[in-house]
């Protein structure tokens, strides 16, 4: 690394790059932040295009249209794509890496489901990829400590009664002893560091705060990207303590408060409150900029202030990121999302929502046409119950007939729905709203269609985000992890433990995605079904009955298609299946003549069966 004076001679060549990405960036937020609006259903203002005034008058609503499709979509891809463990199997590259292999699989599916619950950060993740079309992961270690208390056996230390008690660690304080002058041993709490977290971290980045080289496509291609945070000074010391080693000169560092404009922007245009400045200094927020090229990371704090520059510390020497997109747009970094592709359709669809509101409304609001120069108060013109509208002529007042018919509109509104069910490919089917009326042929064709186009989206993001968090993950534990690991993993029998060694989880491996499932539901309701025939006329096969162990493993592939995951608690095991079959000794009890059964473990009714043949055996 080197020394920090020199590194500010660098700062305004990173602080260019950092301008031009996020000015390139400045060309999609509008869009993103228009995306935001749609999905959280907010009201855009009526404007009347002449006088440039806001209409009052008129109906206003928005269908959240948009937000159902997304939220239909997203279960689907999350549901697919974690669908069973291990989420992704590791594979040795060479012969000898096979074992390897088997252990790195078994800690990678215990870090991924257990330790970080990569279900629920993708749950998070795969949200702003389907809103803003692009979604960002970062994959870094994370060292953390905590302090808590615990209560420990050890030696109480003797105070004055006015004073809280002092915990010692070592033991080497004045100690309260009984009337033998012995210690009193007790159950104490004692102040102590543990370590809170030392695993890999993964966390989708708020695309606004993500910036990239212009002319990339992917993050591979990129000269250079990275990402901005922001952090208390509190947060900063502890970084400069655990990671980078050595103090920053803060002096040099702006203590200007730095706020999140990204999301002030995005929430105060749905009308939301956002955050100002803090009035308190331990509280202000410092702006963090994480620079990365494959061979450097530069961490710039306000702008001013480099505060790292050195070398790549991950071995993989590769940008600690991975992206993805919903609709890639060939030759260009950020991708399509479902809002983008059907915003004017909402549009449309609000409008011929709002005509007929406003069609129903002048309809019950008469309107009359009253001769000029007739004596007709306008209070008398009211639609009231049992009025009366005093006239010298009958022609004086007359009704403008409005025809109360739009039955047509409802027609136009369906259509517009389903464009934009053709649009996503969230069609009834995959939203659980299917039509009663179709024939089971329809909703199936229906069905494999949609999930035809939801493989190939998932296909994508398991093989670039997941696949590619999996790929760092791995590599992160080679470096990171120097000593033994204890596990508690699920296994046939119940939670077993592991223990895995760093020589254990080194070597070149492959990488398989093992969690997808896209099965359309109309599919799965029949596989079920082909299942349990599959069951009623194998399982009273001569073979399977000579076989226990066989049509118990065919058993657990139905309960499978039921989705049901623990079948080692409805399923006998190995031992249940298979008891010790108890022996029967040469030697002959004196008494009945009978040979002498030696009950095994486990023997019970077996026991009493073999003692049955053995009488048998005598006559």
């Amino acid at each position: 690394m080197q020394k920090v004076d020199e590194s500010q001679k660098n700062l305004q060549k990173y602080l260019n790059r950092i301008e031009a990405a996020e000015k390139f960036r400045q060309g999609y937020e509008d869009l993103w932040r228009r995306c935001y609006r749609r999905w959280r259903n907010h009201k855009e203002k009526l404007i009347d295009p002449n006088t440039r005034k806001e209409v009052k008058d008129r109906s206003n609503i928005s269908i959240p249209y948009t937000f159902v499709q997304v939220e239909t979509i997203l279960p689907r891809m999350v549901e697919g794509l974690f669908a069973s463990r291990p989420y992704v199997a590791i594979k040795g590259r060479e012969k000898m890496d096979e074992p390897n292999a088997k252990a790195h699989e078994i800690l990678l599916d215990w870090q991924l489901g257990d330790r970080m619950d990569i279900r629920d950060i993708f749950s998070s993740g795969l949200k702003g990829l389907t809103l803003y079309g692009t979604g960002v992961a970062y994959t870094g270690w994370k060292y953390e400590e905590q302090q808590v208390i615990r209560k420990q056996m050890m030696d109480v230390v003797e105070v004055d009664e006015n004073e809280e008690p002092i915990i010692g660690y070592d033991g080497s304080l004045q100690y309260l002893t009984d009337e033998e002058g012995e210690p009193i041993q007790e159950l104490q709490p004692v102040k102590m560091n543990i370590v809170a977290h030392d695993d890999p971290e993964v966390k989708f980045l708020d695309l606004f705060l993500f910036f990239t080289d212009p002319h990339s496509e992917d993050i591979d291609d990129a000269r250079y990207c990275g990402h901005i945070e922001y952090m208390t000074k509190e947060e900063l010391q502890n970084l400069e303590k655990m990671e980078l080693g050595h103090k920053f000169d803060w002096d040099e560092i702006s203590n200007e408060d730095k706020l999140n404009d990204s999301k002030n922007q995005r929430m105060s245009s749905v009308g939301l409150p956002s955050a100002s400045t803090s009035i308190n200094s331990e509280d202000a927020l410092y702006e963090v900029i994480h620079y990365w090229e494959d061979d450097k990371k530069v961490m710039i704090i306000n702008r001013t202030y480099v505060a790292f520059e050195g070398e790549n510390p991950f071995w993989h020497k590769k940008k600690p990121y991975v992206k993805d997109v919903y609709t890639e747009v060939p030759g260009e970094f950020y991708g399509m999302g479902v809002v983008e592709i059907m915003e004017d359709l909402q549009d449309e669809l609000n409008t011929e929502r709002n005509m007929r509101i406003d069609y129903r409304a002048f309809s019950l609001r008469r309107m009359f046409k009253v001769r000029r120069g007739s004596d007709i108060s306008r209070s008398e013109l009211k639609w009231r119950p049992g009025g009366i509208i005093n006239v010298d002529n009958m022609d004086d007042v007359q009704e403008f007939k409005v025809e109360a018919g739009i039955g047509a509109s409802f027609g136009q509104e369906d259509m517009i729905k389903q464009d934009m069910k053709d649009a996503s490919g969230a069609h009834d089917v995959v939203m659980g709203t299917a039509n009663t009326s179709e024939t089971a042929t329809t909703t199936m064709t229906k069905d494999n269609n949609a999930s035809v186009r939801f493989k190939h989206i998932i296909s994508s993001i398991e093989n670039r985000l997941l696949t590619g968090i999996a790929r760092h993950i791995i590599q992160l534990n080679q470096q990171f992890i120097d000593d033994e690991k204890i596990l508690r993993v699920a296994g046939q029998n119940g939670d077993d433990w592991v223990t895995i060694s760093p020589e254990e989880i080194q070597g070149e491996f492959d990488l398989v995605p093992m969690g997808t499932s896209v099965e359309p539901l109309a599919n799965k309701e029949a596989f079920k079904q082909r299942m349990i025939e599959l069951y009623n006329v194998i399982a009273g096969d001569a073979m399977m009955i000579q076989f226990p162990d066989k049509r118990r493993n065919l058993l657990k592939k139905v309960l499978e298609a039921f989705d049901i995951k623990d079948t080692e608690t409805l399923l006998p095991s190995d031992e249940e299946l298979f008891p010790p079959t108890p022996t029967v000794n040469s030697e002959v009890d004196p008494v009945t003549g009978q040979p002498i059964v030696s009950p095994a473990a486990g023997g019970g009714a077996n026991t009493a069966a073999v003692q049955e043949q053995g009488l048998m055996m005598n006559g």
